[in-house]
């Protein structure tokens, strides 16, 4: 039965779920429902779930399953490709622009959505097309390097980042408490400058072109975001039939240069994004949020 599918641990991140989700999406109502439901929770405690073998996927149920986890994101014009099945939902990225955008997510580890007040909560990732050299997605998980941060940076509570540029800039709490788990997270990603939130009256604002502490605090950001990511990110190899559902705040992700290698090179390359709009803006920590000593998530 649907209802009985299996979830496994992998290491060093996220979990391998034994389920069909074509099948899944064409039970009755209430099937479906328990098995969203779980998805759910499980994505909660794993942060990435891991799909295998999904051949008879469609685009449509790429869709239906993204609904599972709220409400899709629509797609600016500027990131709607004219390959995409759907090119108000479902991002196209690919090494080839003919095929789909290219670039895509190699500037380094983040999230999606921070240049938006409310980040998206979930994205979902299919492949269309396996290139013949790798071409895999890496992950990572958020809280082990929050927590870092908090015991030899406590100061950094009171920081918010900044994403974008004058009247367009968006300011999120650098670290911030994910909304359903309640733990610490980070934002990551292309960080415009830094604000220390002293007080409503006097912000000692920071950015990368003028003030030198901004670029200290990001650049030991950045040390110690790599070194994290040498010992917990999961890279993920791309097989045929592959879905892969992440935790957007709790999960930063990054597309290695091999990615971009061109198709006559490694092969075509092409993946459908679909991601969840998020519900409120992030958080600044509280004082009661969860820090699990030696927890992964």
């Amino acid at each position: 039965m649907v209802a009985a599918f299996e979830v496994r641990p992998c290491a060093p991140l996220g979990a391998q779920v034994d389920l069909d989700l074509s099948t899944a999406l064409g039970c009755d109502a209430s099937s479906a429902r328990g098995v969203a439901d779980r998805l759910r929770a499980e994505l909660d405690v794993h942060g990435l779930l891991i799909f295998r073998n999904q051949h008879d996927l469609t685009p449509e149920h790429h869709l239906a399953v993204a609904e599972w986890f709220g409400s899709i994101f629509p797609l600016p014009r500027r990131f709607q490709h004219p390959r995409s099945p759907h090119p108000g939902s479902i991002l196209r990225v690919s090494n080839t622009a003919e095929e789909g955008f290219t670039g895509v997510g190699t500037t380094g580890w983040h999230i999606d959505g921070a240049s938006y007040p409310t980040p998206f909560k979930v994205q979902l990732l299919s492949v269309v097309h396996v290139p013949a050299s790798p071409g895999p997605t890496l992950f990572l998980p958020l809280y082990p390097l929050a927590r870092h941060v908090l015991k030899h940076r406590p100061e950094w509570r009171k920081l918010s980042a900044c994403v974008g540029e004058g009247d367009k800039t968006v300011k999120h709490p650098l670290l911030f408490e994910h909304p359903r788990t309640r733990r610490p997270s980070v934002v990551l990603g292309k960080l415009s400058g830094l604000v220390w939130n002293q007080s409503e009256q006097e912000d000692e604002a920071t950015t990368y072109s003028n003030v030198q502490n901004a670029a200290a605090i990001l650049a030991e950001l950045d040390h110690d975001t790599q070194h994290h990511a040498s010992v917990a990110a999961y890279r993920h190899d791309w097989q045929a039939g592959d879905l892969v559902i992440a935790d957007n705040l709790a999960i930063a992700h990054l597309a290695p240069p091999e990615t971009q290698l061109p198709s006559v090179i490694a092969g075509l390359r092409v993946l459908h994004r679909i991601v969840v709009a998020g519900d409120d803006p992030l958080r600044a920590l509280q004082a009661d949020c969860v820090v699990v000593e030696g927890a992964n998530l």
